[in-house]
C-alpha cells in the first residue's frame, strides 16, 4: 500500500510539474507559485511514503516521467 501511495505522489507531482511550466510560460505567476507549492507537498508525500527515501529523492532531481 506505502509504494502506492509514493507511487500516486509521483504522478500528481509530475503532472504539477508540467502545469508549473504552462503557467510560468504564460505568465500566470499566482498559478505558477500556487501550483509550486501543490507539487512541493506531492514531493513531501512521496518521501514520506517511500521506505528508501534517499534513492527518491535522486530520482526527483531528475525529470521522472510526463503527465
Amino acid at each position: 500500500m506505502i509504494d502506492e501511495r509514493r507511487d500516486v505522489a509521483l504522478a500528481i507531482k509530475s503532472c504539477l510539474d508540467s502545469l508549473l511550466n504552462d503557467a510560468s510560460r504564460c505568465d500566470l505567476d499566482d498559478l505558477a507559485r500556487f501550483l509550486g507549492l501543490a507539487a512541493l507537498a506531492a514531493e513531501e508525500a512521496a518521501v514520506a511514503n517511500d521506505a528508501k527515501s534517499a534513492q527518491l529523492k535522486a530520482l526527483m532531481s531528475g525529470g521522472a516521467g510526463h503527465c
